[in-house]
């Protein structure tokens, strides 16, 4: 099964017997036969005709909505999602007091491990930093979560740790950018970019494992509740940051797959142009679907599912959830 990602301004994407085209001032750009088709990604000024959506709709085939610079507008999706039996379980454990905190302090905890073991198997020869002193303070950190008494207590520990890790990520990176230190709204520098890019990426992903499992997605147990936030998706996304996402920005950057002539400057404001956001997208769908020979898994979409699968096996029959947990001791690159 394929993703799709049209960016194309001005193209028009049309149902054609059995399969979609994509067009633009009368001449054909793509066609592809939907039987192939998982998601369709649209950035941008793009056109779907109505009969087009109907068929994506009727196969169940979720259409997401992405501005020119890559932030996630929205989408347009099956009405897949009935198991209100699934939510009202979910807002039982919300109530449950302890069992949120649990879960919260566990979430936490395991993204924590989750920088120690990325720092740790960094191959750190001759760069000349001291990265064991990153890892003590956070395997410090790692200790206080079980003292919290509230999620703002446990996120106040996660602030303090990744401010430890980004100080360490930016010495992963052997490229021709300068990485100061996490920003966003909007990100500032290349490095950023992508890390927000890939972020939200992930985000949308998850959210939508999420509601076609019939997840309420804006009912998390660490992020808890505010206005027009999916925070169960935040909640899920901590556990793939280091092992997905950050991974992925070392990898493209120590690679060398982006450079300069992938971004532009316009009044000051740093974004990916078209060839580096097309960039983008082949590596990002490379990455999620290709064979990952550190982690030892064949698709990390496989593992979204996977991980959220037994999240509804926690909230419906009480089973243990465990985040996902990158393995450092697999040997291979980062």
């Amino acid at each position: 099964m394929a993703v799709v990602y049209v960016k194309e301004a001005g193209a028009t994407i049309r149902k054609s017997g059995e399969r979609i085209s994509v067009t633009k001032n009368g001449q054909s750009l793509l066609e592809i036969p939907m039987l192939y088709l998982d998601n369709l990604e649209l950035i941008g000024n793009v056109q779907l005709t109505t009969q087009a959506m109907h068929m994506f709709l009727e196969k169940g085939i979720d259409i997401s909505y992405f501005s020119r610079n890559g932030k996630y507008v929205g989408q347009t999706a099956a009405d897949s999602s009935k198991n209100i039996f699934l939510r009202f379980e979910q807002y039982q454990f919300y109530m449950d007091i302890n069992r949120r905190l649990e879960m919260a302090k566990k979430i936490v905890a395991n993204k924590i491990c989750n920088q120690i073991s990325l720092i740790r198997h960094f191959r750190w020869d001759d760069t000349g930093y001291d990265w064991k002193v990153d890892v003590r303070s956070l395997e410090r950190h790692l200790k206080e979560i079980e003292t919290k008494e509230n999620p703002n207590q446990i996120l106040g520990v996660e602030g303090i740790c990744a401010n430890i890790y980004f100080r360490a990520f930016g010495r992963m990176l052997k490229c021709d950018f300068t990485f100061s230190g996490r920003n966003r709204r909007p990100p500032r520098d290349p490095v950023n970019i992508i890390l927000s890019l890939t972020y939200t990426f992930l985000t949308k992903e998850i959210c939508s494992s999420l509601e076609a499992e019939s997840f309420e997605p804006y009912l998390g147990f660490l992020h808890g509740i505010r206005y027009g936030r999916k925070s169960l998706a935040l909640d899920i996304i901590e556990e793939f940051r280091q092992p997905v996402a950050d991974r992925f920005v070392i990898f493209v950057f120590n690679k060398r797959i982006f450079g300069k002539y992938d971004f532009e400057d316009s009044e000051g404001m740093i974004s990916l142009n078209e060839d580096g956001f097309r960039n983008f997208c082949s590596e990002y769908e490379r990455w999620m679907n290709g064979k990952n020979s550190v982690s030892g898994e064949s698709s990390f979409r496989k593992v979204i599912h996977r991980q959220i699968a037994s999240l509804k096996k926690c909230i419906m029959k009480g089973e243990d959830y465990q985040p996902y947990a990158w393995k450092e001791e697999i040997s291979g690159e980062l």
